[in-house]
């Protein structure tokens, strides 16, 4: 909405008009400030009429035109009341816009700078400039050079210090990383609003946590939500550890020299953005805006990059001329690799620039995890390394060897040591997870850790990194487990990449949370605020297609999407069902087919296929084969498992409902997308993980179903020629029980109700993307994989006697399930468990 920061009719008293034409200006703007745009029209014609010539009533409804889109006869008005009044800055406003809605972007921006430079401080012309990306020649406000250092923050030691009115004090991290893609929406599509944000951050120091990170720069409405909390929270305040986000470079040339100026100018986009002293014009996948909120006083600390890729470190320091020292103003390198060198000067280039412009100083380090750690480790063998191994002992090679190096090349912090003008310190600080890589889990030592939990790979991994960084703060800056209901990878003390019920969640990572206490470390800080459905994971990642469209739905079965502390939910909170949830949700659910003996209901929301028998025989003495045909051609499997009968319609996938201890998904054999463990198979039978032949549109009669197995840790072989089997999980295995007891329930027997409820995900059925009903069509060598849209889904129920295996009731598929596809999600959210749980911790530090 336009808006006008002064009534226009004071600013140009040039014209000297009736006291009545006045009057009709002054209410034709609150005619327009309330949104009535026909009594504004009205007001200001009759002031036109009172007074022909003044640029006011002219600038009013021209305004009142742009918001009726009549662009046209709006520039007419505002050029008339311009050639009367050259000054009149909200004509020049006016004006600039009319001129890009008619398509004359050029001279947009040319009427929009004349109203700057009229009025400098005009925020809703400089907003709209920025807004079409325009950020030249903008004031800034002059900045006022510190007499003494602002330096808030420092290392000590081994931890870090902020500086209170009693001095400097000791300062453990308590910290929540905070992305910011809600459901539906880019990471790039941050929430516009300060309410949002100013909730977030309530409710993250109502956790007890005492500090905020970003990954990125994040819109105005963050740091004007920060700067107020911890003005009217003193007690509570959140210090920020702020990111600078960095792609690859090309061809890993991290000096490539256009790459570097944008890395650079984002580092110092991010120093003016914390000190409130910054215009950022709009860019395809950035924030935006203007930065006004000075919140420097609780910056803890920069991190600058990513996770940066094993391949793309080993590039850079294998390229000719590579440094490997640096002596710069604050940090410098006696001797390292290219790569360590070029982290050296970048840190060293954010901490200059803050140093010359604001005389500002706080503690400073670079992204690290453990594929690029220091430490040396015997099980993890490189690629090159493991294939000359398979060869020497004789074992095949592995076709799809993808995984990085994860113990090739190294960036090592404690290379880097700062000079005596670095009084605010340089640290190390490290994404460690409990189950990735593989060497956390296999090297033999870490498994001899006990915390105060029992046995820990974990806390020996980190012991043994705090030992390689005695002197210096090591900040844990990522670390958790996600509540999903899919696996991606296992781990010895059970705290696997997903598979958690939230409440499982939950009591990992308060044991992670400790462990990283107990093992000395700076502190850490907790992946993640959000469940973040735009993305992906290395098992789930090539079936879900489009791409661009994960966002549109919330796959359960990906771990990277579920491990936020404020969880998001799909579907309506008011109406969505759970097992074992309220019976009335349920049969509310459409009914899509009944015989005398059955009723079948089914829905659909972003997360979920939801199923419900109703009426049928008793679950205590029946088994129930539910038969679902996802595509329609013609194909798949015609006799369901420990059914007699044969249908006229195939089946991808069965529904087995043995008992409350014993259910499953099934799929068949020739839609099976993963290899499963076959009799007789060697050890490294699953190195392919894909079956490459899956496809739909095989007919089959045999009976012959397979489990939905996955193989999450692939075969491995050790340095020293040691080999680690293969282990994964059946996913298919369903859950029985109350949602309410375990948030990864899968199906429940209201006995009372008389109704069976399962809620599939949409993972399990192939489904590459439910909000345009698009499912898996074939894999094909090499890395190809199909997809069709479904036309629906159809359904066969069958209730076979316990005993005897006499049918007790048959549905056959006849009717198609068909849900409308959606481009808006519909979803909830809540806090999880985990939530209270690191509350009550951190309470106590």
């Amino acid at each position: 909405m336009l808006s006008l920061l002064v009534a226009l009719h004071a600013q140009h008293p040039t014209v000297v008009c009736p006291r009545a034409a006045s009057e009709a200006v002054d209410s034709g703007w609150r005619a327009y400030r309330a949104g009535a745009l026909e009594p504004a029209a009205a007001q200001f014609a009759a002031a036109q009429a009172l007074c022909p010539g003044a640029p006011d009533p002219e600038i009013g409804a021209g305004l009142v035109l742009l918001r009726q889109g009549r662009a046209g006869e709006a520039e007419r008005l505002f050029r008339r009341a311009l050639a009367a009044d050259s000054t009149a800055v909200d004509g020049w406003y006016g004006l600039g816009v009319a001129r890009e809605r008619l398509g004359r972007r050029t001279d947009a921006v040319l009427a929009l700078r004349r109203a700057v430079a009229l009025a400098p401080g005009y925020a809703d012309a400089v907003d709209q400039l920025l807004a079409w990306g325009v950020d030249s020649g903008l004031a800034l406000r002059p900045v006022a050079r510190r007499p003494e250092p602002q330096i808030p923050a420092r290392t000590h030691r081994e931890r870090f210090e902020v500086r209170t009115a009693q001095g400097w004090e000791p300062f453990y991290v308590k910290g929540v990383n905070l992305g910011a893609a809600l459901p539906g929406k880019f990471p790039s599509q941050f929430p516009p609003d300060d309410s949002t944000y100013a909730r977030w951050l309530e409710l993250i120091a109502l956790a007890n946590a005492n500090t905020v990170r970003l990954y990125t720069i994040l819109p105005p409405a963050f740091y004007r939500a920060l700067r107020r909390w911890n003005e009217g929270h003193p007690d509570r305040a959140l210090w920020l550890v702020h990111g600078v986000w960095a792609e690859l470079p090309p061809k890993g040339d991290y000096d490539a020299r256009r790459w570097k100026a944008d890395f650079r100018g984002e580092m110092r986009r991010a120093v003016d953005v914390v000190h409130g002293r910054a215009l950022v014009a709009a860019r395809a996948g950035h924030a935006w805006g203007r930065y006004d909120a000075d919140v420097s006083d609780h910056v803890l600390a920069f991190v600058l990059g990513r996770e940066w890729e094993p391949f793309s470190i080993r590039a850079y320091n294998r390229r000719p001329h590579g440094r490997r020292s640096y002596r710069g103003q604050f940090l410098a390198v006696d001797r390292g690799t290219p790569a360590d060198v070029w982290l050296a000067e970048q840190c060293d280039d954010l901490l200059r620039y803050e140093w010359d412009s604001y005389h500002a100083q706080r503690p400073i380090a670079y992204t690290n995890w453990p594929p690029l750690d220091p430490l040396r480790h015997p099980t993890e063998s490189s690629r090159a390394e493991e294939q000359a191994l398979r060869q020497r002992y004789g074992f095949p090679p592995n076709p799809r060897l993808q995984e990085y190096d994860n113990d090739v090349d190294a960036l090592d912090a404690m290379l880097v040591r700062p000079t005596g003008a670095d009084v605010a310190g340089y640290f190390a600080a490290y994404h460690a997870y409990p189950y990735y890589p593989d060497f956390i889990a296999l090297d033999a030592g870490y498994g001899a850790a006990r915390s105060a939990a029992g046995p820990s790979h974990y806390l020996g991994y980190l012991l043994e990194l705090e030992r390689h960084h005695a002197g210096r703060p090591l900040l844990i800056s990522e670390y958790g487990v996600p509540s999903s209901r899919g696996v991606s990878h296992l781990q010895p003390e059970g705290m696997h990449h997903g598979g958690h019920d939230e409440q499982e969640m939950a009591a990992i990572d308060v044991r992670l949370t400790r462990e990283i206490r107990e093992a000395g470390l700076a502190g850490g800080i907790v992946f993640a605020w959000l469940d973040e459905w735009f993305k992906h994971t290395w098992v789930t990642i090539d079936l879900e297609s489009p791409a661009e469209r994960t966002r549109l739905w919330h796959n359960v079965m990906d771990a990277e999407q579920n491990y936020g502390l404020l969880g998001e939910y799909a579907g309506d909170s008011g109406a969505t069902p759970e097992p074992g949830g309220d019976p009335v949700r349920w049969r509310a659910l459409p009914l899509l087919q009944r015989s005398d003996a059955v009723s079948l209901r089914v829905a659909a929301d972003p997360s979920y296929l939801y199923i419900v028998l109703d009426g049928g025989p008793p679950l205590d003495s029946t088994r129930y084969v539910v038969g679902i045909d996802t595509e329609g051609s013609g194909g798949g499997e015609r006799t369901l498992p420990g059914v007699s009968r044969v249908s006229d319609v195939g089946f991808e996938f069965a529904l087995v409902l043995n008992d409350t201890t014993d259910a499953q998904l099934m799929v068949a054999p020739a839609y099976n997308p993963y290899l499963a463990p076959r009799p007789g198979a060697g050890p490294t039978t699953l190195d392919a993980f894909y079956h490459w032949e899956a496809s739909l549109g095989r007919a089959s009669t045999g009976g012959r179903w397979d489990s939905l197995f996955v193989a999450t840790n692939r075969w491995r072989i050790a340095r020293d020629g040691r080999t680690f089997p293969a282990r994964g999980v059946n996913r298919g295995r369903l859950r029985y029980g109350r949602a309410a007891a375990s948030s990864l329930a899968d199906w429940y027997y209201d006995r009372d109700a008389g109704l069976i409820e399962v809620r599939l995900a949409w993972g399990l059925l192939n489904v590459t993307d439910p909000s345009s009903r698009r499912v898996l069509r074939r894999i094909a060598p090499p890395d190809r994989f199909e997809t069709t849209v479904t036309t629906g889904f159809r359904f066969a129920v069958a209730a076979v006697a316990r005993g005897d295996g006499a049918a007790r009731a048959w549905l056959p598929a006849r009717t198609t399930y068909a849900w409308a596809p959606w481009e808006e999600p519909v979803w909830h959210e809540r806090l999880k468990p985990v939530y209270a749980a690191l509350r009550d911790v951190w309470r106590s530090w």
